[in-house]
């Protein structure tokens, strides 16, 4: 972990539990504490985002595929993203309430202002670079709600500081200043 990560983590209806400056090891440990199984996911995906970083991006013909790939699966965040932009803020964690009866994989509804508010955009898929279509969502996320475990990335390819939303089931976070990490995400991974 880069200096200045922030580690998130809620258990049912508890408060967030916020550490900074930790290491992933100690991230993972917090986590099992709570969950064996999404600490084991978490210190899988942290190998796989290693493993980009080693393979992927020192490839420009595998950083293409990667890509393709990891947009072909956007299209169903895509999607959802639409069915939520006309629903309230309540009505949203509702029907992502709903998606989750069907899919084990964490998510994140990132906000354009704090307090839930303005557009927002809904993460399933593991993305190197908000810029990019369909998320065009970069350097903007000011609030978030998530299910399960995620960290979103300051910088593109899951670089710079991280900040981890780690809710079991469910953490919502109504403005993302309160740990400098406004209007700065660029990448974002899923832990499945």
């Amino acid at each position: 972990m880069a200096k200045g990560d922030i580690v998130a983590i809620q258990a049912g209806n508890a408060h967030p539990e916020v550490y900074t400056d930790w290491s992933v090891d100690q991230c993972i440990e917090a986590v099992r504490k709570v969950d064996e199984r999404i600490a084991a996911s978490l210190r899988a995906t942290e190998q796989r985002l290693a493993a980009i970083h080693k393979e992927i991006l020192t490839d420009p013909d595998k950083t293409v595929e990667y890509y393709l790939l990891q947009r072909a699966q956007s299209q169903t965040d895509d999607l959802l993203s639409c069915d939520l932009e006309t629903l309230s803020s309540d009505d949203q964690r509702k029907r992502v309430d709903q998606y989750h009866r069907y899919s084990a994989l964490g998510s994140a509804l990132l906000y354009r202002d704090t307090g839930f508010s303005g557009g927002s955009k809904f993460f399933t898929v593991t993305w190197p670079n908000f810029k990019w279509w369909p998320y065009k969502f970069n350097d903007v996320a000011s609030s978030a709600k998530a299910w399960g475990a995620n960290i979103i990335f300051e910088h593109t390819w899951y670089q710079g500081r991280r900040l981890y939303l780690i809710g079991i089931p469910y953490v919502e976070f109504r403005n993302l200043g309160d740990f400098k990490f406004n209007d700065i995400a660029s990448s974002f991974a899923s832990i499945p």
